[in-house]
């Protein structure tokens, strides 16, 4: 299916003003992570975060320090509300809690929920198991903290897209792993959930927007670093043991490098009895819902995963 017009040049003037990751220098790959320049550039990419959204910062404990953090809110609905973490993408090498801004808020007042969006540490300063370890203690935290900020621990949901959705997935693992936090459902969207070197992300076959294909092997390996193993669910969740993992909604597009990683999970996930609400957009890139305003599916995504979410998080009678 053909991409509109409009998408094609976004992707294309992104490829051009972003280097290949192996040439680009550390100055400019902080350059990219500092989200420096006019808010209304960002937004004019983004999309506009809901007015009817509040936002305050908070600084959370993790494994090595704090991990500042956004957290949205919508305004004036009172009551413990549903709790979601909300990771961003940029292929664990790039990427700011802000980025989320658009999906965190719209997901906080279509939703009814708390939504926490953090700042985890990036490689390849801080490579596997940093990454995950970071939401993992941010997830664990909103859980024990829920009460303070309006929200019900016992309706918890990760959410992530691209890298973020990875980390989401994990996240899920290690919560079964280690007895806690009670995840109820997992939001995946356009993720990468093999990393092997076989895998079919790490073999580009095309030339696709909004996310160069051929860096995929230069980013993972700086993931990966000198301690991550590919063989290594934490690592590629498609080789974990799914059984008993939370319900799921994976998103999928077919102009994006990860489509087949993220319909291989769905099949794995169903194979271990996982409930998966599986949506698939035609005429759509990686990172449809990182540009509303550019992407026409991204609003009736955001609506698809907003439903799931209020379905798998509502109060039982």
């Amino acid at each position: 299916m053909a991409l509109q017009w409009r998408v094609r040049l976004l992707g294309a003037a992104i490829i051009r003003a972003v280097p290949p990751y192996a040439r680009m220098s550390d100055a400019t790959r902080r350059r990219l992570n500092s989200r420096s320049g006019p808010r209304w550039v960002g937004e004019v990419l983004s999309g506009r975060p809901d007015p009817g959204a509040s936002v305050a910062e908070v600084v959370i404990p993790g494994p090595a320090g704090g991990i500042p953090a956004l957290t949205y809110r919508p305004v004036g609905v009172d009551g413990s509300l549903p709790l979601l973490v909300v990771l961003h993408g940029g292929g664990f090498v790039f990427g700011h809690r802000s980025m989320t801004a658009w999906l965190s808020s719209h997901l906080a007042t279509r939703v009814g929920a708390v939504a926490v969006a953090p700042g985890y540490r990036l490689a390849p300063e801080f490579p596997f198991p940093t990454p995950g370890e970071d939401c993992y203690a941010v997830a664990a935290w909103a859980a024990e903290h829920a009460a303070d900020l309006g929200a019900d621990a016992g309706r918890l949901a990760v959410v992530g897209e691209s890298a973020g959705a990875t980390l989401a997935a994990v996240v899920t693992l290690l919560a079964r792993e280690r007895g806690g936090p009670d995840v109820c459902a997992q939001a995946l969207a356009q993720g990468a959930f093999d990393l092997r070197p076989g895998a079919p992300m790490m073999i580009p076959q095309a030339a696709w927007p909004f996310g160069r294909a051929a860096d995929a092997p230069d980013t993972v390996a700086a993931y990966l670093g000198t301690d991550g193993d590919p063989q290594d669910p934490l690592v590629s969740p498609q080789l974990a043991d799914h059984a008993g993992l939370p319900p799921a909604f994976v998103l999928t597009a077919d102009h994006d490098y990860l489509r087949e990683d993220g319909e291989r999970y769905a099949v794995a996930l169903r194979a271990a009895g996982v409930p998966v609400e599986h949506l698939h957009l035609v005429d759509s890139p990686h990172g449809v819902l990182s540009f509303p305003g550019w992407c026409a599916a991204a609003v009736p995504a955001l609506d698809r995963m907003a439903a799931f979410l209020r379905r798998e998080l509502a109060v039982l009678p």
